[in-house]
């Protein structure tokens, strides 16, 4: 009998935490970048992946270091980057990548606030909105034809002008770029 009891609140509680945990995918600035593990063979390859725990852990850690850290992370629910470097073999496969991306995000609720068309660059960032005109999401997509293509994914509310610190602190390839960006979109 003991040993149905305990068996009973273990799957109890397995059910709790299962229940408890939010599934990220289902966040309204979530997007799904599709398969990107054909990239993963080249030589040059970072996958950054932050959820909602771990962000608050690392909130917690970085408080001491600088005390904004805890304001940058508060609302957010997922950090998502893979960078690739670039190569002849998957170059026009990365730009196809970011090509379907953004015909993806371009007839939906998501904001293109910058797009680049380059000999050497392409590079999309989107935003969406909630209700309230908070920034729920952020994509970034770029390819360096002789550097590096990222396609990064941040879930959750989101300040445009302290995100840059977000990608300096943890040192996530292509956010600290963001600070410029909201710079040169308020002078115009």
């Amino acid at each position: 009998m003991k040993n149905i009891k305990i068996i009973f609140l273990i799957i109890a509680l397995f059910t709790f935490t299962l229940i408890a945990q939010t599934d990220v995918t289902k966040e309204p600035g979530y997007v799904d970048f599709g398969n990107l593990a054909e990239f993963e063979s080249t030589t040059g390859v970072t996958e950054v992946i932050l959820d909602e725990d771990l962000l608050s852990i690392l909130a917690q850690i970085s408080t001491d270091e600088d005390p904004n850290v805890m304001a940058i992370l508060d609302g957010l629910k997922l950090v998502k980057a893979n960078v690739f470097e670039v190569s002849e073999e998957n170059k026009s496969g990365l730009e196809a990548k970011i090509n379907s991306i953004d015909s993806k995000l371009s007839g939906t609720d998501w904001k293109r606030i910058v797009k680049t068309r380059s000999e050497d660059e392409l590079a999309n960032v989107y935003i969406k909105h909630n209700n309230n005109k908070q920034i729920i999401g952020l994509v970034v997509t770029s390819l360096e034809k002789s550097g590096e293509a990222a396609f990064v994914n941040i879930v959750g509310t989101i300040d445009l002008a302290t995100i840059g610190k977000l990608g300096k602190q943890f040192n996530i390839p292509h956010l600290n770029e963001m600070k410029h960006q909201k710079e040169k979109s308020d002078e115009k």
